[in-house]
């Protein structure tokens, strides 16, 4: 299973995508914070989600196109993209109890994005929370934030996607703590608007975007932050305990280390320099040979 390192250094199509397709799902799910005072209804997003969700799923089919197209329309960069989402949706099924703010279903995510870079990590995230959700549960209309959640988990991941394998695990791992905490207060943006109140932790229309953060970190804090760490921890522990093999499966040999990358290279070049400074002396030597030697 290896994706599409090997391929290519840069996807700036598939990237430019995939950061268009987050920051549209951002501007939605941050709406309480940007415009407060115009924050739609409960009845308003329970009317709005199926649309958000199309336009989501048709993003998702654009990138995964985008990604097919660069890779020279091989279908074999995104086998790492499938075989990571059924694994998420085993995991789903089987590890996430859900009590106590036990989940494992963002490790996948975060390790697509240091494995395979933004891309890759968006539409995996994205994917997995879609296709388990309609597998394994009711959708509602909190599925295109948890879509949205899910892909900036793998976003998140992208940013180690250069750093060598093992230091990219060993960071992965205190990086899926803060991702247990982001991913928290993304998803108490939902609903959380529509139940104004008068308290310092409750929303108010018509604050300012620094003071609606300010509410949603109290709210978090006050309600869901345990919880919240305790995601991060079992994720982490998850991410230390797989991390370096699945990262190696999707890195492929390209990106193991970037030593031994550069002393190949470096050979490479010293053997080219001398296969061109043997064929100058051959090309000397058969200068100075006379004509008449030649016709003989």
């Amino acid at each position: 299973m290896k994706g599409w390192s090997s391929l290519g250094t840069t996807r700036r199509w598939s990237a430019l995508v995939a950061l268009a397709w987050l920051a549209g799902g951002l501007v939605w799910l941050g709406w309480p914070v940007w415009d407060s005072a115009g924050v739609p209804s409960r009845e308003q997003v329970r009317l709005e989600a199926p649309w958000v969700l199309a336009a989501q799923t048709a993003g998702l089919v654009l990138l995964a196109v985008t990604i097919w197209r660069e890779c020279g329309r091989q279908t074999k960069p995104l086998t790492s993209v499938v075989c990571l989402v059924v694994a998420d949706c085993v995991l789903r099924a089987v590890m996430t109890p859900g009590t106590g703010g036990v989940e494992v279903v963002h490790a996948l995510p975060l390790l697509a994005g240091a494995g395979l870079g933004l891309a890759g990590g968006v539409l995996t995230g994205a994917s997995a929370a879609l296709v388990s959700t309609t597998l394994l549960a009711t959708p509602a209309e909190t599925l295109p934030a948890q879509c949205l959640v899910w892909a900036v988990v793998g976003a998140l991941g992208s940013a180690l996607r250069w750093v060598p394998t093992l230091a990219a695990w060993l960071a992965a791992i205190p990086l899926a703590v803060g991702v247990g905490i982001t991913s928290g207060v993304l998803l108490n943006l939902i609903g959380w608007a529509q139940d104004p109140g008068t308290t310092t932790d409750h929303f108010a229309p018509g604050l300012p975007p620094g003071e609606v953060l300010a509410r949603l970190w109290a709210y978090t804090v006050e309600t869901s932050l345990a919880y919240d760490t305790i995601r991060g921890v079992t994720t982490a522990l998850l991410v230390a305990t797989l991390g370096l093999p699945v990262l190696r499966l999707l890195r492929g040999p390209a990106l193991h280390g970037s030593t031994t990358r550069r002393s190949m290279t470096d050979d490479d070049l010293a053997a080219a320099v001398r296969r061109r400074e043997d064929s100058s002396a051959i090309a000397r030597l058969w200068a100075s040979v006379p004509a008449e030697q030649e016709k003989q």
